[in-house]
């Protein structure tokens, strides 16, 4: 399958916005997965949940961070997301997010004081990483759900800090396109591929990285990683991604050794 068009100005994942920089790596390679792509091929029995999105979004929101990081070269920011995954303040995010960091901070719920956070765990091949919140205080870990339960169809929405604006969480509704797939996109100068990856149609911008990818129960089941869209985007305009790749959070934290809670 050839790559999708993406304009380049969108792309990276460490991506120019003047010293600001928000986070999504853009697709440039897809290959099929284990189930189809076109939610029609299998049937879907599920009811249509009763919550909207608003609803499931304040499900969610105090256990979404915004990160900020400061990088090389010094005062260069990069903006991204983060999920909440322990009671200790443990943050599940992207590694792209916060790679050659000099300082990380977080904001839980998009609003309040920036708190110092340091990377406890970090995984380049994976593009993961383990954040932990400093300086104590009491946090809202997110409902996590293993991706087993997920299927083709399911209404979903994704939840990030959406165009770096460091404002509440923005939440955006769309449905499981397939489960199973192997991406592969650029992280700085390397490329990451991953096997096993969620796709959704769902709208995403720069900045959503590491955001969270969420059940109509409002249970996490992946972490936000990567992008892409084959829709021109007009000069100057601010476009979105209309497919929407995750990490499936059980994987995720199993890879990092980190307990699922749910």
């Amino acid at each position: 399958m050839s790559a999708p068009r993406v304009p380049s100005r969108r792309g990276g994942g460490r991506c120019p916005r003047s010293l600001a920089r928000v986070c999504l790596p853009l697709l440039i390679a897809l290959q099929a997965g284990l189930v189809a792509a076109a939610a029609a091929s299998v049937p879907v029995s599920r009811p249509a949940p009763a919550e909207n999105v608003t609803v499931l979004a304040r499900q969610v929101d105090l256990s979404v961070v915004d990160t900020i990081t400061f990088a090389e070269p010094a005062g260069t920011q990069i903006l991204g997301t983060g999920i909440i995954v322990s009671s200790s303040g443990l943050v599940l995010t992207d590694y792209h997010v916060v790679r050659g960091d000099l300082f990380i901070g977080v904001r839980i719920g998009g609003v309040g004081l920036v708190r110092p956070a340091s990377i406890v765990i970090d995984d380049p091949s994976d593009d993961l990483a383990l954040l932990q919140i400093q300086g104590g205080g009491a946090v809202t870990p997110a409902e996590l759900e293993t991706s087993s339960t997920a299927a083709v169809g399911d209404r979903v929405i994704a939840i990030g800090n959406a165009q770096g604006l460091e404002i509440a969480p923005r939440a955006a509704a769309g449905r499981l396109l397939a489960l199973g797939r192997t991406v592969s996109y650029g992280v700085g100068s390397t490329t990451v591929s991953l096997a096993g990856i969620i796709e959704a149609a769902t709208p995403i911008f720069t900045g959503d990285s590491g955001g969270a990818l969420v059940n109509a129960q409002g249970r996490v089941i992946g972490v936000i990683a990567a992008g892409s869209d084959d829709t021109p985007c007009p000069p100057a305009a601010v476009c979105p991604l209309q497919l929407a790749f995750a990490i499936p959070i059980d994987r995720a934290l199993d890879q990092l050794g980190v307990p699922l809670l749910r």
